[in-house]
This record gives C-alpha cells, sequence and structure tokens, in this order.
C-alpha cells in the first residue's frame, strides 16, 4: 500500500456510519478517485476537516487489493465562502460544476488543465457580481464538454455545416438530440428543438470560446440562461446516454423569484 499526495478538491461524499464515509476527490495528479474515510466524521478526529469547494493538500493509501483507497491526511489550502449578495445562487452553480464533474470524469483519468479552470471558476462564483454568474457556469459547462471530446456545434449546422446566421428576427434552432445547431434549410419535422432568441444564440456561440475573465463580464437572467442549461444537458444526456439533469439546477429554479439569487 503505497502513500501518495496530490492537490484536490473535494465532488461528492457518501456516508457509511456515524464516523466514516466515501469521498470522491477531483484530483490534480490522479483524476478523479474516491477513497475510503474511517473515523473522519467523528468529533474526535486529528485528520484536517474536509469542505466542499475548498482546494486542499490529499495524503492516502493507495491499495493495489482493494477498489478504494484510504485518507491520510488532509490540509485545507483556499476555501471559498461565496458570501457576497447572491449566496445562494453561488453555492448551486457551483455545486452544479462539481455534479458535472463528478459524473463525466472517469476514474482515475488525470484531467490536469479542467483541475485548474475548475479552481478557477470557483475563485470567480466566489468573487463576480451575481448577474455574471450564470455565464460563468455556461462557460463552464462548454469547456468541460469540449475538454472531455464532446462539441457541440453551436454556430455551424451540425447537418450541412454552413454557418448559422442570425437577422435578428427569426429564432435559432438548437437540436440537442442531433448535437446542435440546425439552419432552416436542414430542419425536419417532428424533431425536437430548443429555439433561442437571436440576442441568446449570440451569447451562447459566444460564450462556447470565452475566458472565464470574459465570461465574468455577461449578464444573463436566471430565465433566460434556462434554455442554455436544457440545451447542454440534453445535449450531454444523448451522448452518454445517460440522465444528466442536475440537482442544482433544480434548486436555482426554485431561487428564480428569490431575492437570494
Amino acid at each position: 500500500m503505497s502513500l501518495e499526495k496530490s492537490d484536490a478538491i473535494v465532488l461528492k461524499a457518501y456516508n457509511w456510519s456515524e464516523s466514516s464515509r466515501t469521498v470522491i476527490f477531483f484530483s490534480k495528479k490522479y483524476g478523479k478517485i474516491a477513497l475510503f474515510d474511517k473515523g473522519g466524521r467523528s468529533i474526535k478526529s486529528k485528520r484536517g476537516r474536509i469542505m466542499p469547494f475548498a482546494p486542499l493538500e490529499l495524503t492516502f493509501y493507495n491499495s493495489e487489493k482493494e477498489s478504494t483507497g484510504y485518507i491520510s491526511d488532509i490540509e485545507i489550502l483556499e476555501a471559498f465562502s461565496f458570501e457576497k449578495d447572491g449566496t445562494l445562487g453561488r453555492l448551486a452553480y457551483a455545486s452544479a460544476a462539481a455534479e458535472l464533474i463528478e459524473m463525466l470524469l472517469s476514474e482515475e483519468e488525470p484531467h490536469r488543465q479542467l483541475f485548474t479552470y475548475y479552481i478557477n471558476y470557483l475563485q470567480f462564483i466566489d468573487t463576480v457580481e451575481k448577474q455574471y454568474i450564470p455565464a460563468l457556469f455556461i462557460a463552464f459547462f462548454l469547456r468541460l464538454l469540449s475538454q472531455l471530446g464532446y462539441h457541440p456545434s453551436i454556430s455551424y449546422c451540425i447537418v450541412c455545416n454552413k454557418e448559422i446566421k442570425t437577422d435578428g428576427q427569426f429564432p435559432i434552432l438548437f437540436g440537442a438530440d442531433n448535437g446542435g445547431s440546425v439552419c432552416s434549410t436542414c430542419q425536419k419535422p417532428g424533431d425536437y428543438y430548443i429555439s433561442l432568441s437571436p440576442e441568446m444564440f449570440k451569447i451562447f456561440s459566444a460564450l462556447q470560446t470565452a475566458s472565464l475573465q470574459e465570461a465574468a463580464t455577461v449578464p444573463i437572467g436566471l430565465s433566460k440562461v434556462t434554455l442554455l442549461q436544457e440545451a447542454l444537458t440534453r445535449f450531454i444526456s444523448t451522448q452518454t446516454q445517460m440522465d444528466c439533469r442536475l440537482k442544482s439546477l433544480a434548486f436555482i429554479e426554485k431561487l428564480k423569484n428569490s431575492n437570494n439569487t
């Protein structure tokens, strides 16, 4: 049993008893890993406390005989408080990103660039004004899909590959089940499409290549961003044959009429 160390962040935890649990981490060196946290829930534990949305230095025993290793020690490197205006919305979108990573990443497959990008995303969620948070999430969602090899075609028709042009009047149809936007010529009766206004389509297309810093300047209301979230969630569900609906986004729906978002 070897002792390993890596920067990491918690994605999810499953409690097994009053004192122990299994914790799923996204680690910089090893990718997504599940580790047994024996006694970690006990108030008598001398090990570092596990916190959500907190980059940490993780030390663990990697067992070759067992499927799950064991946490040895934890040192918190940074903590995001999400205490600015809109705390509940910040927590929801941070949770949605963690859900996506936990759902889509294969175990023990390193994604160093994605790890750094996720930490940067949390930093932006913690600090930007609340009206920019939805655009940050869409940009994160699109970058995650790209880094994992999924590329929804937004700016070009998925059927004929012609550039989608907007005239400022007619909506653009996004065929999530088919893999992307569809021009007026290639649309088929009976296919499912998500209708995007020219304004939302332009934002959607721009966010596909936007940096987090650029996305943090784009205000999108929760009612409008719902369509973009639906488009990407349905797209990746079709690609992976999994139910990729996010519990965190369902919670955001309940926050639409709240002053806390």
